[in-house]
């Protein structure tokens, strides 16, 4: 993890301006549903990149904490951060930086950052993940199906370890794309699937 974190920081610009190219409603249409019918309350976005969705959520009356251990990308994004998103240099499988309050969130938020995570580091994740969920929170992942990038390097995902994971953690997950959705960037050879966990 640390080479990808260091190459989202040494190309911060870069992603930056990649990221906010897309509509945060447009990616995230599988759970919009969700800030639909949900009232406001507290937001976990982990690798936050360019603080795209964590200003929408913050937009829409969350209190997000938002969490990118690339420094560059971090300070890019915090210079133009909706004043109820608070910002932290964290990284999973640990989460332990994260502010004091508040303990637990009713949403978490888990973007295009699964993949990066090797298989080793993936139980210990989803059990702190499973530890900072709220009672009736609402955890959504998105699974990307596509060829590796050497330069930030991606580990094979399914929808069925991640099944497998949120179960062992009191978890129940559902696969909200059965086919596989388009990629927002329009790169033909990247598919994308949203898995969203509850508590049982």
């Amino acid at each position: 993890m640390k080479n990808t974190i260091k190459h989202y920081s040494e190309k911060a610009q870069h992603y930056y301006d990649l990221y906010h190219s897309v509509d945060a409603e447009k990616v995230h249409s599988d759970w919009k549903a969700f800030l639909q019918n949900t009232k406001a309350g507290t937001a976990l976005d982990v690798g936050a990149g360019s603080g795209r969705d964590a200003n929408w959520l913050a937009e829409q009356g969350w209190k997000v904490v938002a969490v990118e251990p690339a420094d560059n990308l971090r300070t890019l994004a915090q210079s133009n951060a909706h004043n109820s998103v608070t910002w932290c240099n964290d990284r999973l499988p640990e989460l332990n930086a994260l502010p004091h309050e508040p303990i637990t969130y009713d949403l978490i938020l888990l973007s295009a950052v699964w993949m990066h995570l090797p298989e080793a580091e993936r139980p210990p994740a989803l059990k702190r993940l499973a530890e900072l969920l709220s009672e009736n929170g609402t955890l959504y992942i998105s699974l990307r199906f596509g060829p590796n990038d050497e330069a930030r390097p991606m580990h094979p995902v399914s929808y069925e370890e991640l099944a497998t994971l949120a179960e062992s953690n009191g978890l129940k997950a559902r696969n909200l794309n059965p086919v596989p959705g388009k990629d927002g960037l329009q790169r033909d050879d990247v598919k994308w699937v949203t898995v969203e966990v509850v508590k049982r």
